[in-house]
């Protein structure tokens, strides 16, 4: 972990309505480090990453990427900034090939020229291993490809940081592992931070250098995983039992 801070939280509340769903969140990530964001449902883990990246503005609190504020600024300079992310849908789109869904990323991002683009694109594809489908349209990927295809896009705008919404939903036992694979790449090839929400807790706790756990939307635990796995109030609000 770098010692200066990627991205940081502080003290963030968020409310809708009468429903308190963030209460004085604040973790940080260094830089080169993947931080697990675990939680029950409910705990304000999505809310969290919609707070980072600006689709919701904090009641209270700081965000800051690279000792800068980002909180309030519109989406697309946060993006700029060097934030980047993914979502628990998948969003391709459909009749673009999956070089094109990528060069989305490096203009929208970067604002690349075309040629430019192009290659920022084909180099995000070969790192989560999808150089050779650039040209297949996104409708004919399967769903783990397409998981990885939005890894690549958000890779493609040259991210400080990038947030994954539990990337691992709906992947069989081979497509996780290679998901893990790539997830490492990106730290140790691109030198990227990751925050990674995720309920599979085996994959988190065997590849994060720290985990960060919400429940009802406050932070309960920010260590690194075997002091996370053993912790009591972590077993009781979400594990159940110690994770062998």
């Amino acid at each position: 972990m770098s010692a200066e801070a990627v991205l940081r939280l502080d003290g963030i509340h968020k409310a809708f309505g009468g429903l308190q769903v963030l209460r004085d969140v604040g973790f940080a990530v260094g830089g080169g480090e993947i931080v697990g964001l675990i939680g029950p449902n409910g705990a304000g883990k999505s809310t969290c990453f919609n707070v980072v990246t600006s689709i919701y503005r904090p009641d209270r609190g700081e965000v800051r990427l690279a000792g800068q504020r980002i909180d309030g600024m519109r989406p697309d300079r946060i993006c700029r900034r060097g934030v980047a992310r993914t979502f628990q849908l998948v969003r391709t789109f459909q009749r673009m090939t999956a070089l094109q869904n990528v060069m989305v990323g490096a203009v929208y991002g970067r604002r690349e020229r075309t040629g430019q683009a192009g290659q920022a694109a084909l180099d995000a594809l070969a790192v989560v291993g999808l150089a050779g489908q650039r040209a297949r349209l996104a409708a004919h990927m399967t769903l783990s490809d397409r998981r990885l295809l939005e890894i690549a896009r958000a890779l493609a705008t040259q991210p400080l940081v990038v947030l994954l919404d539990e990337p691992m939903a709906g992947l069989n036992a081979a497509e996780i592992e290679q998901l893990l694979e790539v997830i490492r790449r990106i730290r140790d090839e691109r030198g990227v931070a990751v925050l990674w929400v995720e309920h599979k807790v085996d994959a988190i706790m065997a590849t994060c250098d720290r985990v960060v756990v919400l429940d009802g939307g406050s932070k309960i635990a920010d260590a690194p995983p075997a002091a996370v796995v053993a912790d009591p109030k972590v077993i009781e609000a979400y594990l159940g039992e110690p994770v062998a």
